[in-house]
């Protein structure tokens, strides 16, 4: 069948629809909740977005470059704020048979 035979045949067709009353107002209701996403559909897509944007290799590099110093930081940060060497080993030495030291009574 070629596209003469076709559209002759569309235009031939007796074939007639006819739509609900509430067909023209449940569109505008469909387009209108469209046009108006909830929240949950805007994180949904905000998050598709940030994930698509993270799986280049660019953004993917940075992100984690970024997490590696600020993690690296925060960890230095704490470690200078920490009490001195002997106090942090004070408690492995009470728990750790090996590590104890000539100090205690032997049985």
């Amino acid at each position: 069948m070629n596209d003469d035979q076709l559209h002759r045949l569309l235009r031939d067709s007796p074939a007639r629809i006819t739509l609900p009353g509430s067909f023209t107002r449940e569109v505008w209701a469909r387009i209108e909740a469209e046009e108006n996403p909830s929240v949950l559909a805007a994180l949904s897509q905000a998050w598709t977005a940030l994930l698509g944007a993270l799986s280049r290799p660019a953004p993917a590099f940075a992100t984690i470059a970024v997490c590696m110093l600020l993690g690296g930081g925060f960890g230095w940060m704490t470690h200078q704020g920490s009490p001195d060497a002997r106090g942090e080993l004070a408690y492995a030495e009470s728990i750790n048979p090996l590590l104890r030291t000539g100090r205690e009574v032997s049985r």
